[in-house]
């Protein structure tokens, strides 16, 4: 019998990142971890350099309930002494009806919009009715242990495991810190939440008063028609260009915002990364963002959708290179909660273990 499955509604996916570092750190450690997965993701999807970039193969596509193939998944999902998957709403509604025909305990974590967003949020009632096969709810900071402890979980059933990044070749290779403010990077989809609009124009105001400002949207093509000079909005690219792209850049700004839909981001990945490249950051204080910046440490936070501290807090940096220099050195040690490798052991000892 192997040990985990993770059972995904998808998989590679390229902004789950996270996903593919916990597998590869548990099998690095040792555990026997497989993916079965409801569809393959696109050809071509990549998580880095090196075999460890590679995505895992999926032993099993197809995951319908009560589809002529659902008997044949169950047995799969049998092999296992643990099942595992990320996002409350498949770990409610898909993984825990599949664990209970397979018999097998099972565990999900819990991100951003599987808590938030209106149309996909977990409800009340399915909280309650988690079954005590479910071992562990996992999610990404004290915010969102909270969070969902309020919903009636009880908070010894809930486990904080930071996102996971591969962070062992970025904190090996990570440049000096910024000395001068110049070229300003976002990361994101092009999705309500994460605060581009509010980011461009902010970025504007306080190029009127420091003209050298340049910003580049990964992920924002399309969002202004005519961008003036200074704005660089690219469709996303493949993960080590992004890398790439942020270890050149002298601050990482992630601008978000609660969306009308009421979906917030958790702890975007991109910070993680950048704390990691000795890249000081400017992000909202939203969630569980203020687990990993730190306020006057590796970054900035501002309050969501405040142009008004935004823009102050992008001419503080301009004025101040001691500052975002220092801000710079912060952020490897606050990062370093995310290490793959960390939570790899905190799922090992406190999720998948009985």
């Amino acid at each position: 019998m192997r040990d985990v499955a993770y059972v995904l509604g998808e998989y590679p996916v390229p902004s789950q990142t996270f996903v593919h570092a916990e597998l590869v750190a548990l099998r690095a450690q040792g555990v026997s971890v497989d993916v079965i997965a409801h569809k393959r993701g696109p050809e071509g999807v990549v998580f880095g350099d090196g075999p460890d970039g590679q995505p895992l193969e999926v032993r099993h596509v197809g995951l319908d309930a009560g589809a002529d193939g659902a008997a044949d998944v169950a047995t799969v999902l049998s092999d296992y002494r643990h099942l595992h998957t990320h996002f409350a709403d498949f770990g409610v509604r898909v993984l825990g009806p599949l664990a209970a025909r397979a018999k097998r305990p099972w565990s999900f974590t819990a991100h951003a919009y599987d808590l938030f967003r209106r149309d996909a949020a977990v409800r009340p009632e399915e909280w309650a009715a988690l079954p005590d096969s479910c071992l562990k709810v996992v999610t990404i900071s004290r915010f969102h242990k909270d969070y969902i402890a309020a919903r009636g979980v009880r908070p010894e059933r809930i486990a904080v495991v930071p996102n996971a990044a591969r962070l062992e070749a970025l904190l090996a290779g990570a440049p000096a810190a910024p000395t001068m403010l110049r070229n300003i990077l976002a990361v994101g989809r092009p999705v309500a939440k994460k605060g581009f609009g509010v980011l461009v124009q902010a970025w504007a105001r306080a190029r009127a008063r420091a003209p050298g400002l340049t910003l580049t949207i990964i992920g924002g093509e399309g969002l202004v028609a005519e961008p003036p000079e200074g704005l660089v909005l690219t469709p996303m690219l493949p993960y080590a260009q992004v890398l790439t792209a942020m270890a050149a850049c002298d601050l990482v700004v992630a601008p978000s915002v609660v969306a009308p839909d009421g979906d917030m981001d958790g702890i975007p990945t991109v910070l993680v990364e950048a704390a990691a490249l000795r890249r000081p950051v400017i992000a909202s204080l939203v969630t569980g963002v203020g687990d990993l910046v730190c306020d006057g440490v590796n970054g900035l936070l501002v309050p969501p959708g405040d142009m008004e501290a935004l823009v102050a807090a992008l001419l503080r940096l301009a004025a101040r290179p001691q500052e975002l220099a220092r801000l710079g050195t912060g952020g490897p040690m606050l990062a370093a909660a995310h290490d793959a490798r960390r939570v790899a052991d905190l799922l090992r000892a406190g999720v998948f273990t009985p």
